[in-house]
Parts: C-alpha cells; sequence; structure tokens
C-alpha cells in the first residue's frame, strides 16, 4: 500500500492533529488570564506552533522516506532511540484514550444525554480502529475531506456569531497588564494549539511528491489555524464579554447556543452544525494518535500483524478511558499531557535537527 501522502494532505493532518477537543474551553482558558488580550499570547503561540512545524517538516524532508521512529533510532542509537520513542508511545496513547472519554462527556451533556459515556467512547474507537486498518493513506483523505467540511462550516458559524456580537466586549484591545501577564498565558494555549502539529512525524516523505512545497503548505496551515483560534476567541468574547464568559468551561457551546439568527430560517440553531463540526474534529484527532500509538508500536511487535496489533491497542485505549472516576480528573490528565507536548513537540524534535546539522545529513539531500 502506497503510504505517501501529498502536500496537502500533509496540511490537513496537521490540521486534523490540532484543532479537537481543546477548542471547547479554548475562549474560557484565555479570557480568564488575559482579558481582552487573549489575541497576543494566542499569536505568541502559534509562531511557537510554526517553529515546531517547521523542525518536523526539515525532518521528515531530510530523512526521505523514514518516520520519526527511523530517524530517532538513527540518529540517537538504538538505545536512547526507543526511550523517545516510548516517550511518544505513552503520549500519543494519554491522548486518543482521555480525549475519547472528554469527547463523549461533552456529548452525552449536550447531545446523547440519556447514552451512557462508556457507549459513546467505545462507538468512538470501534470506528477509529476501522479507519486506522486503511493506514495512513487512508487517514491522509480522511483529513482533507473533514478538514474541509469544518473549515467552511467553521467560518460561516463564527461569521455569523461576529455579527451577534458587541464590539464593546473586546475593548480595551491591548490590555495594560503587562508582558509578564501574556506569556503566562501561553501555557493555557498549548494543549488547544501546539499538540497535535506532531502528525508530521508520522509521515514517510517522498522525493517525488514531497518537494520544498511542503515547508509553505504546512506553515501556511498553522498560521491559518492560529488566526482562526483569534477569530474564535474574540467573537465569543464579543458576544458573551469577559466578565460573563469566564464562567462557562464549554465556552464555545454556549456562545453559539446563545445566538439566534432569526432572518435564517434553518440556520436560526447553529449548535447543530456545531457539533457535526465538532464531532469530526475530535474524531480526526483521536483517530490521528490512535494510529500513531499502533504505528510505533508495530515498530516493535513486527511479529504481529498491524490490524491485530491496532485492535488491542483500541481494547485497552478503551478500558483506560474508563479509569478516571469523572470529567474533572480526565482534564487533568489531558492538561499534563499538554505540558508533556512541549518535550514531544518542541524539545526532542530540536535536539534531533541538532543532531541532522552536527552529522550533516541535510547535505546529502
Amino acid at each position: 500500500m502506497n503510504e505517501h501522502l501529498t502536500n496537502r494532505q500533509i496540511a490537513f493532518m496537521v490540521f486534523g492533529g490540532i484543532i479537537g477537543y481543546g477548542i471547547m474551553s479554548l475562549p474560557k482558558d484565555i479570557a480568564e488570564v488575559s482579558g481582552t488580550g487573549g489575541w497576543i499570547p494566542l499569536l505568541i503561540t502559534t509562531v511557537i506552533v510554526v517553529i515546531a512545524g517547521y523542525m518536523f517538516t526539515y525532518l521528515g524532508y531530510v530523512h526521505k522516506e523514514k518516520t520519526i521512529y527511523d530517524y530517532s533510532v538513527l540518529l540517537t542509537g538504538k538505545f536512547i532511540g526507543n526511550i523517545l520513542i516510548l516517550i511518544y508511545i505513552i503520549y500519543f496513547f494519554s491522548l486518543f484514550t482521555m480525549v475519547s472519554r472528554a469527547s463523549s462527556e461533552v456529548i452525552n451533556l449536550s447531545v446523547l444525554i440519556k447514552t451512557p459515556t462508556s457507549v459513546l467512547a467505545l462507538i468512538i474507537l470501534l470506528i477509529s480502529y476501522y479507519a486506522i486498518t486503511k493506514k495512513l493513506k487512508g487517514i491522509g483523505r480522511i483529513c482533507e475531506l473533514y478538514g474541509m467540511i469544518i473549515i467552511f462550516l467553521a467560518l460561516i458559524i463564527h461569521t455569523l456569531i461576529s455579527t451577534q456580537g458587541n464590539l464593546n466586549n473586546l475593548r480595551p484591545f491591548v490590555p495594560p497588564v503587562g508582558i509578564v501577564a501574556y506569556l503566562k498565558a501561553i501555557p493555557t494555549s498549548i494543549f488547544a494549539l501546539l499538540v497535535g502539529v506532531e502528525a508530521i512525524a508520522l509521515i514517510p516523505f517522498n522525493k517525488n511528491i514531497n518537494d520544498k512545497k511542503v515547508f509553505k503548505y504546512v506553515t501556511f496551515m498553522i498560521i491559518f489555524i492560529g488566526l482562526f483560534y483569534i477569530f474564535i476567541v474574540e467573537s465569543c468574547i464579543s458576544v458573551l464579554g469577559v466578565d460573563s464568559i469566564i464562567y462557562y468551561n464549554d465556552a464555545l457551546l454556549a456562545t453559539i447556543r446563545r445566538i439566534n439568527i432569526e432572518f435564517l430560517e434553518f440556520l436560526s440553531r447553529l449548535d447543530g452544525f456545531f457539533i457535526a463540526a465538532w464531532i469530526m474534529a475530535i474524531f480526526n484527532s483521536i483517530l490521528i494518535n490512535a494510529y500513531a500509538t499502533v504505528f510505533l508500536l508495530s515498530k516493535w511487535f513486527k511479529k504481529i500483524s498491524f490490524n491485530k496489533l491496532a485492535f488491542i491497542v483500541i481494547v485497552i485505549g478503551f478500558f483506560t478511558s474508563l479509569l478516571p472516576k469523572t470529567l474533572e480528573d480526565v482534564q487533568k490528565i489531558i492538561k499534563f499531557t499538554g505540558y508533556l507536548s512541549i518535550f514531544t513537540v518542541l524539545v526532542i524534535p530540536l535536539i534531533l535537527v541538532i543532531i541532522t546539522k552536527v552529522k550533516k545529513y541535510d547535505k546529502k539531500v
């Protein structure tokens, strides 16, 4: 099976990895720390993510036909390389299990009230298993298709939201709280923006398909996501205001339910469209992280077929997702995993880039 993706599919893999569960509470988290100046830490975080995206793209571009497993072992040796891969396996496994549980909780509370959370999580993971068996090419096509639908729906929804907001709720645009306050707000946007860009590390680049334009595709997509997040946060604050939005954990959904577009009958209730787009985004995120877990484990357990290993991982992941007793416990694990992304998305790839430069692998390309 051809496991290579086009430049556009790689960009949409990044989109599918980043856009997910964290977007629901992002307006509340940002407003709580930096008020109406939330766009500033989001802009700074976007620059950081662009750098991370460039590093992963650089590693894939230099080490053609290799993924993070291959060039980690190549650059650091088998022992250290396997330790790094173990960190990534724990990271990806934690993400897909906890996000599937947290998302099921939100769906249960907002849409399917009578459906048990465990049943919702099982359905999501079983569908993910089927998609994983189609491997990277199939996942790339899913991310591309769902990504375009999500962008289309989201732009319409938040454009309509912005027309219902009050510009006074966004003032002052730059609150006089000092640069330190804005820097402290950056960690609140880490999970929403930083987690997901490492999806590039799972893709083997092909010299005939992935030329230098892949850097532009990835960079443009990350910048688009950052600006899109700013648009979301600002539109939500314009409707609810800073003083009110901090009381909603699901601030984005609360904002959308506050809106009623009377002159468009079929769009008078936007929450249905939003839930549909959000579930697509959540599915992409869970799918990519579950695939990453299976893919990296398959490098160790080569005697087990990929599909069997995927089924084992999904079953273990389902029971693991049920271990936390409350949604608050799940969110704590997700938050910790978000901080772990500082190493998996920034520190480790930086080390690998430095070693690549020192050993002059880039000169061979």
